[in-house]
């Protein structure tokens, strides 16, 4: 068994974190005299050795990777999900010096990317992290850098640009899935709408076309656009006019997490009858989810994206295999049947590495 147990094997049977191990093992840190005692029974119950070379790998070097992500707070709170899965990794490598450098923009600015971009070279890192989800600036800033600097890009892709690995989601055929339940729900007299909260994304454009390339050329849902519906009055009032315009709407499409706006409209408006589809279990989704006013969520898994993404850059960077350069997400469809049955990212384990 000694050689098939890992310093991931004592935290998990410790129920601690692979750093509270690393600090047992090479007596550094303060660790709690219960805590120190359980893990040392465990690698004496095991007879675990340490990795020479991880061990040896640690102490040569730090690794620095750069982060570039829209503000945490931005398209509902979305991003704090993938920055959760990525300080999970960085702390399950904290014995090899990982430090992540987190730099965030204004998802709505190309300025705002391009200043984040300058400040993140500038304290030199070892790869970047990218959710390229304003194109251009993000090809004009790769298009500069060294093509010795690893590049990982989640959540979208970029086509154009040469990179390590694309983490992410099929955005078409998660898009033609959302569609197909629309079709379930929605009788073929009443109208679909489908609501653009964002006008740069490749990956929200692939649900829209997934999305309507499932209904006939001539019957395919129109797409309006507002980009701030996360805005609770701007939200109201475009959809006050919508109904104006259009009563006979029988379902709602969202393309991305703001999908709770429209769910707290449908709610408080008393709009019932009426399906609502979108993305993302952040926890207003989640709330509009259980109570039924959400009709199905599609997961992205974006906790495991931000995961795999750092542990591919520390893979690469470490001179181990990195696996496949495109990793696709499963498409989870959440509904308030199932969502107290679903594996939340901590409960995954290595099940979390899809290479």
């Amino acid at each position: 068994m000694a050689d098939l147990v890992t310093i991931k094997d004592i935290a998990r049977l410790a129920g601690v974190s692979i750093g509270t191990v690393d600090r047992v093992l090479h007596n550094r840190g303060r660790v709690a005299d219960t805590t120190k005692s359980r893990i040392l029974k465990i690698i004496s119950d095991t007879k675990f050795k340490p990795n020479l070379f991880a061990s040896n790998l640690a102490q040569s070097r730090n690794y620095r990777l750069g982060i570039l992500t829209p503000r945490p707070e931005q398209d509902s709170g979305f991003w704090q999900l993938p920055h959760k899965g990525m300080q999970t990794a960085a702390e399950e490598l904290s014995a090899f010096s990982v430090e992540l450098l987190f730099h965030c923009f204004d998802r709505f600015s190309p300025d705002s990317f391009r200043k984040a971009a300058r400040q993140l070279m500038t304290n030199s890192p070892d790869g970047i992290l990218l959710a390229p989800i304003l194109p251009q600036p993000a090809e004009d800033f790769v298009r500069d850098l060294s093509p010795e600097l690893p590049i990982c890009c989640f959540d979208s892709d970029l086509p154009t640009i040469s990179k390590l690995a694309y983490i992410g989601q099929d955005p078409r055929m998660s898009g033609r899935l959302a569609a197909k339940l629309m079709r379930m729900l929605v009788p073929p007299e009443k109208e679909t709408v489908i609501i653009q909260a964002v006008n740069l994304d490749e990956h929200i454009r692939g649900r829209e076309e997934g999305f309507r390339s499932y209904f006939p050329a001539d019957k395919r849902p129109p797409v309006l656009e507002e980009v701030h519906i996360d805005s609770r009055e701007t939200c109201f009032t475009f959809l006050d006019s919508l109904f104006n315009r259009t009563p006979d709407i029988g379902g709602f499409f969202v393309a991305n997490a703001s999908v709770h706006r429209v769910a707290e409209y449908l709610a408080e408006k008393d709009r019932t009858g009426i399906a609502l589809i979108g993305y993302d279990l952040i926890p207003r989704n989640r709330e509009f989810l259980e109570r039924g006013v959400i009709d199905f969520l599609i997961s992205q898994r974006p906790e495991t994206q931000g995961y795999l993404g750092v542990r591919t850059l520390f893979r690469h960077l470490s001179r181990q295999p990195v696996g496949a350069p495109h990793v696709v997400m499963p498409i989870d469809i959440l509904t308030a049947e199932n969502i107290h049955y679903y594996m939340p990212f901590e409960a995954i384990g290595n099940t979390r590495e899809f290479n």
